[in-house]
């Protein structure tokens, strides 16, 4: 029976000792709190894994979320393909695909000569790498170039003088309801007025701006058609062969072409030099007619 009752003795004291230690510890943690300027129900909070007020509250003057950067994408990308029959409506399958719109686009060509091709073209920043990608399989690539400008300090300023103006013209207003009867007053509150509102108004389309550029990337994609193009590299034989036959097969196309062109050209004087002529042939067959078979007429 004896030993039920020390072991009972022996639980007592360790409850009692844990119970010591965890007062020694809400103590100390307690007086460190009001070291530091803390009321003690935090460290109770804290203790108990229930972040307290002044654990949630940010610091006075940090951000209540970390700010979003705001950034200008351009790129301009310079290709070249060998048939440009295709390439707008690849261009119009990227649109679709990328939900990009295009602000201005262009085609030059002419009958037997290349065509050249510019678009200007806005694409979601989210989706800007890659659309840029998939441009650069339009095609061979002659040159890309990239660039990013953060305009991120300049967007928060903006906004907070747009809140800031639009504040005053709120104290302008309740100044300006006060102030009747005194006619020379109100004139000087309604200039006031007028003159924060145009600010107001040229922040907010300068935000307008910003929020395009930041929201929309630039692509501006420029295309050259150019025949039998070769990479930049040390041709093989079978390359430079196929170039020189080609080259040899296309001019004596041109060549022939200019001949069939030159006798076309040529067909309408026929008839002119057929008419002027006819007479001094007739005239020399009938004086050829008149001679005698001796020689005498």
């Amino acid at each position: 029976m004896r030993v039920p009752v020390v072991i009972a003795c022996a639980w007592a004291v360790f409850l009692f000792g844990c119970g010591a230690e965890l007062s020694s510890d809400l103590s100390q943690e307690s007086t460190g709190a009001k070291r530091a300027g803390l009321p003690a129900s935090s460290v109770k909070g804290s203790r108990e894994g229930i972040p307290s007020s002044a654990a949630a509250t940010p610091a006075k003057g940090a951000p209540a979320e970390a700010l979003q950067r705001k950034i200008v994408y351009t790129a301009e990308v310079s290709l070249i393909v060998e048939n440009f029959e295709p390439v707008p409506g690849k261009i119009d399958e990227l649109l679709k695909e990328f939900g990009a719109v295009v602000a201005h686009s262009s085609v030059v060509g002419s009958p037997g000569m290349p065509r050249v091709g510019d678009w200007t073209i806005r694409v979601p920043v989210d989706r800007y790498t890659a659309f840029m990608a998939a441009a650069r399989r339009l095609g061979e690539i002659r040159t890309v170039q990239s660039d990013s400008r953060d305009v991120t300090e300049e967007y928060y300023d903006v906004d907070a003088r747009i809140r800031n103006k639009k504040e005053e013209e709120q104290r302008l207003l309740k100044l300006l309801d006060s102030a009747a009867g005194n006619l020379k007053n109100i004139l000087e509150i309604e200039r006031e007025v007028s003159r924060v509102r145009e600010e107001v108004e040229r922040m907010e389309g300068r935000m307008r701006v910003l929020n395009d550029v930041t929201s929309l990337s630039t692509v501006k994609l420029h295309i050259e058609e150019v025949k039998n193009y070769v990479p930049e590299k040390a041709p093989t034989f079978a390359t430079r062969s196929h170039r020189v036959f080609s080259g040899s097969l296309e001019a004596l196309v041109k060549a022939g072409q200019t001949l069939l062109l030159g006798l076309i050209g040529l067909a309408p004087w026929a008839g002119v030099v057929v008419l002027a002529g006819a007479p001094v042939v007739g005239v020399r067959l009938l004086l050829r007619g008149r001679k005698k078979p001796n020689g005498t007429a």
